[in-house]
């Protein structure tokens, strides 16, 4: 399977999705990230070895892939693709994920991006650093983009200190942050089959 995230917006985690995706897929099959944002922040995530799954450049792609043994894919795109590099990311990908967090302009930006996809595209929207209750950013951001029927994983992502410690430690998040992980997964389970 091949797993891409992309959006218009920088800042809305999408790395660090693309590389907790990477992780849940590793945990059935061998898995490749491949980094092909110019700020490489996967591969820094990487570079202390400690990451359940293996990642790359796009430029060492082809080449690891032929000889790997990789059943999944995951694929971090950089912000702001033109409308080509989406048309073509879209056809490359089995399963495209558009994060976003709650503020109306990263909202914008995945409208725009939803409404750039080719007709067919499979996607689904994933809401990213949710601030904590009492604020309900979150549930609202939810509620409009169901509004309006945009395809939405039902778990967020909410937003921790962990998330910094993990990136800087080089490994995914563990305890209550995980849990998001863990929500995500089963809802993408569910509809792989």
């Amino acid at each position: 399977m091949i797993v891409t995230l992309c959006q218009f917006k920088g800042g809305v985690g999408k790395t660090t999705s693309a590389i907790h995706f990477a992780a849940l897929l590793q945990a059935k099959a061998p898995t490749l990230l491949i980094d092909s944002d110019p700020n490489k922040s996967a591969s820094l995530w990487a570079r202390k070895g400690l990451l359940p799954f293996d990642v790359c450049l796009e430029a060492e792609a082809p080449k690891r892939l032929m000889k790997g043994n990789y059943t999944h894919t995951v694929i971090d795109t950089p912000a702001r693709p033109s409308s080509d590099e989406v048309e073509s990311i879209a056809n490359g990908t089995d399963l495209l994920i558009l994060p976003t967090t709650p503020d109306p302009l990263s909202i914008s930006a995945l409208i725009q991006m939803a409404g750039s996809l080719p007709e067919g595209t499979n996607y689904k929207c994933l809401i990213t650093l949710v601030p904590p209750p009492p604020q309900k950013d979150g549930a609202e951001a939810k509620a409009a983009l169901e509004r309006h029927g945009y395809p939405i994983f039902q778990r967020a992502v909410r937003r921790y200190k962990a998330y910094i410690h993990a990136a800087s430690n080089g490994h995914t998040v563990k305890g209550p942050a995980q849990n998001d992980w863990k929500a995500i997964w089963e809802e993408l389970s569910d509809e792989l089959g």
